[in-house]
């Protein structure tokens, strides 16, 4: 039988122990087993949570053997646990797809397999929108985060891409909700040197998908 090609949906969190066991759950029983032409494998960076995220990780390990966690001594940002997460899921589990995603369902889990088709009809880069017809940002942001996420993405389109076609084709370039193709991409950049190992790292991220030819 031929190895199917290997998708690493990695979520980062910091004491989210109220949701992490029901995403867990979700992603193995309702979505995982729908993906029939990729091995899915997910894979948490917690940030050393002190509300016991990582301990409902290890618990549910027991029962997904597909379940990695990685746990940092210190928190360091969310842009250095995703660079961690993306170097081991490279070079440990030989991963062909990177997924970003958030533990709290602010990302649909529906969306994953929809993902990972656009990467199979040829896309080196997959973006969730709440900018496009259906999209909306989640219930319950304050004035100032909804503030930060139009504006600053405004700001950041057109100052990477105006005026080339990408200004329109990427509606939202703060998106948390993003799948990778790894070879070519992810494997050639230096991600050990980004400018911040913040949330700003998910711009310069794109920038360099982008130069790299992106599809």
């Amino acid at each position: 039988m031929k190895n199917l090609p290997v998708a690493v949906v990695v979520i980062p969190t910091y004491n989210e122990a109220g949701h992490t066991a029901k995403m867990i759950d979700y992603l193995f029983t309702k979505v995982f087993p729908k993906i029939k032409n990729w091995k899915c494998i997910l894979f948490y960076a917690d940030g050393n949570s002190p509300d016991g995220t990582a301990d409902i990780i290890r618990q549910k390990q027991k029962t997904y053997p597909n379940l990695k966690l990685l746990v940092e001594t210190k928190k360091e940002g969310i842009g250095a646990a995703y660079v961690k997460a993306f170097k081991y899921s490279i070079d440990k589990l030989d991963a062909d797809v990177l997924i970003e995603f958030d533990s709290d369902f602010q990302h649909p889990p529906k969306d994953i397999p929809i993902a990972l088709k656009e990467i199979e009809n040829g896309y080196d880069y997959v973006l969730g929108s709440r900018k496009i017809l259906g999209g909306s940002n989640p219930k319950g942001w304050g004035f100032k985060r909804l503030f930060f996420s139009e504006v600053g993405g405004m700001i950041a389109r057109f100052i990477m891409f105006f005026p080339t076609k990408n200004f329109f084709n990427i509606t939202d370039p703060t998106t948390g909700f993003k799948a990778s193709r790894v070879k070519g991409f992810v494997d050639v950049m230096d991600i050990d040197h980004l400018y911040t190992r913040s949330f700003g790292y998910k711009l310069e991220f794109l920038y360099k998908m982008i130069k790299l030819g992106a599809k």
